[in-house]
């Protein structure tokens, strides 16, 4: 997971109010238990010395409808400047977050959005396909599209021997062009970004589909057993079948991030481990994919004045201590790394370890 994101609120000065909370409208008296809630959450942020007016952003958009059903978090950072994020996580699950400090608290958010992927799920039938993009599956797809293709001789006529072989061939034609079409259409969804494709639907569609998809495609695409482009037709299954796509795309990146690690552990110059080679190669860029456990490393603390040349803002330079997870996240989005999520055994004591740039395979 790049780490953009974060990049983009450290962009924005601190100190830095951040809030992770449980929204879920499940009960009858939801709201008012969270409105309560809501109000000790803002005497908690006026006594750790944030302005009234950012804990009032905070509790504010805490408290603003989600439209999300079931259960959520909402995720809020806001600074002196103004609220730099808001977001809503579906089923999310977690121990809350509410802190006041030089740097922005987004661990748990961050590990929320590494437990899933940015997903295209494909509908088809013989006649085309409709596309849902989901930047993050769970959220609201930020993109729907509909591909329409030939319905001539869209259903093959019955067997008829030889009189009717020069209607069977024109019908396949036609299935495998509105199969080229669909994919066509997945190719350009997921030119620029690493989306998993799930595709469902008519059984034929989807041979044809993927014989017609081009590599850098057919290797992250998978086949749901159910769903259907039919009126009526229920999303249920379907949503199951993507759910389980997506834990297994989610398992197999973070052991493919240990895989590497291990791989690239006995080389030097290939690996930091632990937090100080951590640190030390943020400084120099180099910072190529860290993996973290946001646990082990949220219960160490750094001095910055101990790493002067970390690019940070200036509120956490100037810090007494920093935890050593946020510190470590800050140091990955300035070197434009990717992090992973992993409670890898294989770490050290502090959670951190990180490949490096400049020893890996085609640098």
């Amino acid at each position: 997971m790049r780490m953009n994101a974060l990049a983009g609120i450290l962009d924005h000065e601190g100190p830095y109010a951040s809030a992770l909370f449980d929204v879920s409208r499940t009960t009858e008296d939801a709201r008012q238990k969270f409105d309560l809630r809501a109000r000790a959450a803002r005497s908690r942020l006026d006594e750790a010395g944030a302005p009234a007016a950012v804990s009032d952003a905070v509790v504010e958009r805490l408290l603003e409808p989600t439209g999300v059903p079931g259960k959520a978090g909402r995720f809020v950072v806001a600074t002196p400047g103004g609220v730099e994020v808001d977001e809503t996580l579906p089923n999310w699950a977690g121990t809350e977050v509410l802190t006041w400090g030089p740097l922005p608290d987004v661990t748990s958010w961050l590990a929320y959005r590494d437990s899933t992927a940015p997903v295209v799920v494909v509908v088809a039938d013989r006649i085309g396909a409709d596309l849902y993009c989901y930047r993050a599956w769970g959220d609201d797809p930020e993109l729907t599209r509909t591909v329409d293709g030939r319905t001539l001789h869209v259903s093959k006529v019955p067997d008829g021997g030889m009189a009717r072989a020069d209607l069977q061939n024109p019908t396949e034609e036609v299935w495998r062009g509105n199969a080229r079409e669909v994919a066509a259409e997945i190719e350009r969804v997921c030119e620029t970004d690493p989306w998993l494709v799930v595709l469902a639907g008519d059984p034929r569609a989807k041979h044809e589909i993927r014989a017609a998809v081009g590599p850098s495609i057919a290797h992250r695409l998978v086949e749901a057993e159910h769903g259907s482009r039919a009126e009526g037709s229920s999303p249920d299954t379907l949503h199951a079948d993507v759910d389980a796509a997506v834990r297994r795309a989610v398992d197999d990146r973070r052991h493919a991030a240990v895989r590497r690690l291990e791989e690239h552990a006995g080389r030097d110059s290939a690996v930091a481990v632990g937090l100080p080679d951590v640190l030390d190669a943020a400084v120099q860029r180099s910072l190529d994919t860290v993996v973290l456990d946001g646990e082990r490393s949220a219960a160490r603390t750094v001095r910055p004045a101990d790493h002067p040349d970390l690019p940070l803002p200036r509120t956490a330079r100037s810090a007494a201590e920093l935890r050593a997870d946020l510190l470590v996240l800050a140091a990955a989005a300035s070197s434009s790394a990717e992090v992973v999520f992993a409670g890898a055994e294989m770490l050290p004591d502090d959670g951190v370890a990180a490949m490096l740039r400049w020893d890996l395979p085609g640098s």
